[in-house]
């Protein structure tokens, strides 16, 4: 925008101050600069000036926004960081594209820098070939079930009986499909148990093998008692059988044998997924070691395991057990789980070469290894061997011609998560590739064109401000007793910040490590297909190769070009990538209340967590144990209470416009998190602020409101955006974070430092008598 058109905008939205924030001093010291133009008119688009932030701060922020960014049909969400995580495609597709104007430029001599490209432009330019594509047809997925069927040739002896009775498997059919399993876990094709390595928080700094459940095709096991959607499941597994196993043709009559395919298929999955035949009430009961410890915290959120149950007999103990005990098993108890198998020649099969069998593993939610060894029991070996070949159709014919792949997005459409929004386009698809895949090769050009050193120097230093207002805090906390508060400022002193990139395996900031990193990774610029079984087989080589290797400390555990920041208990860390430092969190060219109120309450925020419910149960190494003395942990509950109390009474709207609670146990951390986050950001620039050697001008055409205010105001932009009253529901079923509305108001509530700011007075409604506090 022009900066005549921009003045006339901020113009045009200063007229309307007339209600709202007080009157501020004036103040002469504006900044003019193009950023700051364009910043304060992206503020006062936001807002709605004509509303009492002391009634509705998220409407005096946010009214503005929530006006123009109206949901298109079919969108179920917008906000900030959605548009942020779009941008970043499209940067990304930029470098991987040849001959795009806004690709990278490498430097003459660069050898690593060009290789490093060349790779990206085979990859995506393969994925890209329509044509090529269409001319090998189904041949690539066919040659790879072919080696599936050789593996397990599925002999017909002996066959489950038609009542059911459980047969055992003949030792020459146990070995075939042990074979094949560990076939499919060397190539990291998808099996009914997904292996991955979590941090093992008995012993910090390294990793443990961890069993998960795995193979359903629907995304939820509650979709397989919904008749609808079975239906179509059973008829869209025939449908790919047909096409890629029969006549190749999409359009054509599914023959009754194919159907019955589907049907058989879709029969086995529903055992694994507890429907076809019913699990123990214990089989609900939680895991014996969660996911994500403390919690993996993110941008939009993450998922939460939920069950209950009253587990009888021996399951019981296990049902006693806390979230946080480790059960070590071996491969005897997988053997013991799933007789059907045998785990040594799995792991024989499965593993790279040199690498020794695990000797502990973590098995987690058992009772599913009962629905496994249930279904190869009861199922006709048939069924089996076509459930595999289905799994790969299902995970591998996305890469083939798009007449191949028809009824793979039927289903995909027809299902609750699909955002008709979402663009469909083959390079968006390619893209999601790319960073799956390259992500780190593509994050290299990424970090080049978006983050210059001088924000990560601005980010380390906001991250040492932050942690001198926690432990300034921490010494203000009055109920915490002298040996709680000593260990809590050892525990901040030797949190690791990571910010923007990963500097090993590899360092994304050097193209010769980059390009020494991938260089194992063959790319065909002929062969998609090919592509993504090297690239699969690549990462899980280098995954089972880390149980025997110390963590990786330094490593960031997602790629730069990620629109996200979080706490890793086990490492204690904070990661914030590179992908969400832009313009709202980030712009070094802004004043620094604005930062600090954007990315600087993230940070803080992610510090928070080494302090909320669950992440005080780590120490300062990673490992879980108590350090708090129990007058403490007292005083942290009833500190907690207040939160869980206070959450729970505020709602959303969902359909038809009933009134929705807001789980206040469920978001606790993340509440904990926010308004801790919030008061330690301000405190930190407040500090800064005094000393006026910092960046603080204020912007133009909001010379009305104090720097102060425009760090509220800046927080709660944020959190803008608008959802669907049914996909409102279901975050709040499905999200640790409280709704994006009172993600600011429940916030600013609780806090005094906002209260002066905007002179709300005692018992307004965002500024209540009672306010929850704790870090």
């Amino acid at each position: 925008m022009h900066k005549f058109y921009i003045m006339m905008a901020i113009g045009a939205a200063l007229q309307l101050t007339t209600q709202g924030a007080p009157t501020a001093t004036p103040v002469s010291d504006t900044c003019s600069t193009p950023h700051c133009l364009q910043t304060a008119s992206n503020i006062l688009k936001d807002m709605q000036v004509s509303a009492d932030p002391c009634v509705d701060f998220s409407q005096f922020a946010c009214g503005g926004f929530n006006k123009r960014e109206k949901l298109r049909s079919g969108e179920k969400k917008n906000g900030y960081l959605v548009s942020m995580d779009k941008q970043n495609i499209d940067v990304i597709r930029s470098i991987v594209t040849p001959n795009d104007p806004k690709g990278p430029v490498i430097a003459k001599g660069d050898a690593a820098s060009r290789r490093n490209l060349k790779k990206l432009h085979s990859y995506y330019g393969a994925c890209m070939d329509n044509s090529r594509l269409a001319k090998v047809g189904r041949k690539p997925l066919q040659d790879e079930i072919r080696k599936l069927t050789q593996l397990f040739p599925a002999t017909k002896t002996p066959t489950a009986p038609s009542n059911g009775t459980r047969v055992v498997l003949s030792p020459k059919n146990r070995q075939a499909l042990s074979t094949l399993w560990g076939y499919n876990m060397k190539h990291g094709f998808e099996s009914p148990i997904a292996w991955d390595l979590w941090d093992d928080e008995t012993n910090p700094g390294y990793k443990m093998l961890t069993a998960q459940q795995s193979g359903l095709g629907l995304v939820d096991e509650a979709l397989y008692k919904d008749e609808k959607i079975i239906a179509l499941y059973e008829k869209v597994v025939g449908e790919m059988f047909y096409i890629i196993q029969g006549n190749g043709k999409s359009q054509s009559t599914v023959p009754k044998t194919w159907k019955q395919v589907g049907k058989d298929v879709v029969a086995f999955e529903k055992i694994l997924a507890g429907i076809e035949i019913q699990p123990k009430a214990a089989e609900t009961a939680a895991p014996k070691k969660r996911a994500d410890g403390a919690g993996a915290e993110t941008g939009t959120g993450t998922e939460a395991e939920e069950g209950t149950g009253d587990g009888e007999g021996d399951e019981e103990e296990e049902e006693d057990e806390d979230d946080f005990t480790i059960i070590w098993d071996k491969i005897s108890d997988l053997d013991e789980a799933t007789p059907s198998l045998d785990w040594n020649v799995i792991f024989k099969n499965a593993l790279p070469a040199g690498v020794p069998l695990p000797e502990n593993i973590n098995m987690l939610w058992k009772f599913y290894f009962r629905r496994l060894e249930t279904a190869l029991e009861t199922m006709p070996l048939q069924t089996v061997q076509n459930y595999f070949i289905w799994t790969l159709m299902r995970n591998l014919g996305g890469n083939l011609a798009e007449p191949l792949q028809r009824p793979l997005a039927k289903l995909k459409k027809a299902l609750p998560d699909y955002d008709a929004t979402a663009s469909t386009a083959r390079w968006r698809s390619c893209v999601e590739l790319v960073n799956e895949n390259l992500g780190d090769l593509a994050g290299h050009f990424f970090v080049k064109a978006t983050f210059p050193k001088e924000s990560q120097a601005i980010m380390n230093e906001m991250i040492g401000s932050l942690r001198w207002s926690f432990e300034k805090s921490f010494w203000e906390y009055n109920w915490l007793d002298p040996r709680t508060r000593q260990a809590a400022l050892q525990k901040l002193k030797a949190i690791v910040p990571k910010v923007g990139f990963s500097t090993s395996s590899p360092n994304v900031g050097q193209s010769a490590s980059v390009d020494k990193y991938y260089r194992p990774l063959v790319i065909n610029g002929k062969d998609h297909f090919g592509n993504q079984i090297r690239a699969s087989t690549w990462k899980t080589e280098s995954m089972f190769r880390g149980m025997t290797k110390p963590s990786n400390r330094v490593k960031l555990a997602s790629i730069p070009q990620t629109v996200n920041a979080f706490y890793n208990p086990n490492m204690n860390s904070i990661e914030i990538l590179a992908g969400i430092l832009r313009a709202p969190f980030f712009d070094a060219a802004v004043p620094e209340y604005l930062n600090y109120a954007g990315i600087g309450v993230v940070a803080a925020h992610e510090l928070g967590h080494a302090f909320d419910n669950r992440g005080r149960s780590y120490d300062e190494t990673g490992a879980i144990r108590e350090w708090w003395e129990e007058s403490s942990i007292q005083e942290f509950d009833a500190r907690s209470q207040c939160f869980i109390e206070q959450y729970g009474e505020y709602t959303i709207d969902g359909p038809g416009g009933k009134k929705h609670n807001v789980n206040g146990w469920g978001t606790l951390g993340e509440n904990i998190a926010d308004n801790g986050g919030l008061k330690i950001a301000y405190d930190a620039w407040a500090q800064r602020k005094r000393n006026n050697k910092y960046n603080n001008k204020v912007l133009p055409g909001l010379e009305r409101y104090t720097p102060e205010q425009l760090f509220f105001i800046q927080y709660a932009r944020a959190h803008c955006g608008n959802m669907t009253p049914e996909e409102s529901v279901k975050m709040l079923n499905d999200d640790n974070h409280s709704p994006k509305k009172w993600r600011i108001n429940g916030v600013v509530q609780n806090s005094d430092h906002f209260a002066k700011a905007f002179q709300c007075k005692a018992g307004t409604p965002m500024n209540p008598t009672k306010k929850c506090v704790l870090l």
